[in-house]
């Protein structure tokens, strides 16, 4: 699996602490948009929830970028393992 193509990351990315707390950020926001889709499941809350989820994701991959990282195959393939060892895909 490499870096989605539909995700274009920002040029001027660094693997510094502002660009891991910008993942924080929006991870921080993602759930402040959950919580308010929690109480109000409108289509106007689900939709700022998924675009707050797609800045994470957007952040996520500008730190990836920034470490250099192209392919995320080995690192989704280990990742998947861990997940399926933990039993969190409901198969067992």
């Amino acid at each position: 699996m490499r870096l989605p193509e539909s995700v274009r990351t920002f040029d001027w990315v660094a693997p510094d602490k502002a660009q891991v707390m910008k993942v924080a950020e929006e991870s921080l926001e993602a759930f402040s948009a959950w919580e308010n889709f929690r109480d109000d499941e409108s289509d106007t809350k689900r939709s700022a929830l998924v675009s707050e989820c797609c800045d994470v994701i957007q952040a996520t991959c500008n730190l990836l970028a920034a470490l250099g990282v192209t392919d995320l195959t080995e690192a989704m393939a280990a990742c998947e393992r861990r997940n399926e060892e933990r039993g969190r895909y409901g198969d067992g």
